[in-house]
């Protein structure tokens, strides 16, 4: 058994002596998920006047308006997005963004992703997973939104229809998103079948900050699965689950033991730590509750 790619980038820094001084509470993987999808456009009108509004130019909403009351879907969705966050001076009405989202979802898949997030969340609405799952569906069915895979996908998940999650999970990911990228690998895991592939796409997810994945990470080392067992390693991905699950940017690694170490052992697991976390700077997480407007 092959240690995994990471012991070679451990064993060169030591070799130089370089040695330096977004998780969800319940474990799925769904750090960050908290924003509504606004964009894609297909009428230039409403992307022109989008596009004003954001630069500042206070008229511009009452002619997006005027377009979402004409029936422009475009416009109605973003309409939406303002009234359930209460943006650009309109108050705050999730029931009345919902009316939005409804009336623009046969034609934007946007829209009804948004209203499916509404009903997902009992926000604007009664609280119906089905309906979401509904509207999920009808938005993917038009377009790939890798956050409604994800959604549908842990619907799926949360029933025990594991072969269904896997293929919503798997289209997520294809499109690059960590918490798509994240389940294959915990799925694969938990199949105990082929830790390699698990490993590819776990990294895949911590690669774009997903701090869960970076944990079963270190677990596949702690026990050796699908590699040779590597305990600095294990210590080092530990870290760095805790750097990624910090809210701020700042990088501080505690000095604590982990998995019975000597300090020696784990100044190998902070460079480690130090150089991954170089290599991968900080960047913006999908917002998977978030309504979707540009």
């Amino acid at each position: 058994m092959s240690t995994h790619r990471y012991a070679g980038l451990l064993l060169a820094l030591l070799a130089t002596q370089s040695v330096a001084a977004q998780s969800d509470p319940a474990g799925q993987g769904l750090s960050g998920f908290t924003g509504f999808l606004t964009g894609g456009y297909q009428d230039a009108r409403a992307d022109v006047e989008y596009g004003k509004l954001v630069r500042g130019e206070a008229q511009a909403l009452p002619r997006l308006m005027t377009l979402a009351r004409q029936g422009n879907p475009q416009a109605q969705n973003s309409i939406g997005v303002f009234l359930d966050r209460g943006k650009y001076g309109l108050a705050k009405n999730p029931a009345l963004a919902a009316r939005y989202f409804h009336a623009a979802s046969r034609s934007d898949p946007l829209a009804a992703y948004n209203l499916g997030l509404l009903y997902l969340l009992g926000r604007g609405v009664e609280q119906n997973e089905d309906a979401a799952m509904t509207y999920m569906r009808q938005a993917v069915a038009k377009q790939r939104i890798p956050q409604a895979c994800v959604r549908i996908g842990l619907d799926h998940y949360r029933r025990k229809e594991i072969s269904e999650a896997k293929q919503w999970f798997r289209e997520a990911a294809q499109d690059n998103d960590p918490v798509g990228a994240y389940y294959v690998g915990r799925m694969l895991v938990e199949d105990k079948r082929d830790y390699r592939e698990a490993m590819t796409w776990l990294d895949k997810a911590a690669g774009r900050r997903n701090a869960d994945a970076a944990r079963l990470i270190a677990y596949l080392y702690e026990n050796g699965l699908g590699m040779d067992k590597h305990l600095e390693l294990a210590a080092g991905w530990t870290l760095i689950h805790m750097v990624l699950s910090q809210k701020g940017p700042a990088l501080n690694l505690p000095h604590i033991s982990l998995f019975g170490l000597a300090e020696d052992r784990m100044q190998k697991a902070r460079a480690f730590t130090t150089m991954w976390l170089g290599s991968h700077p900080g960047g913006v997480l999908p917002d998977y509750v978030a309504r979707w407007s540009i």
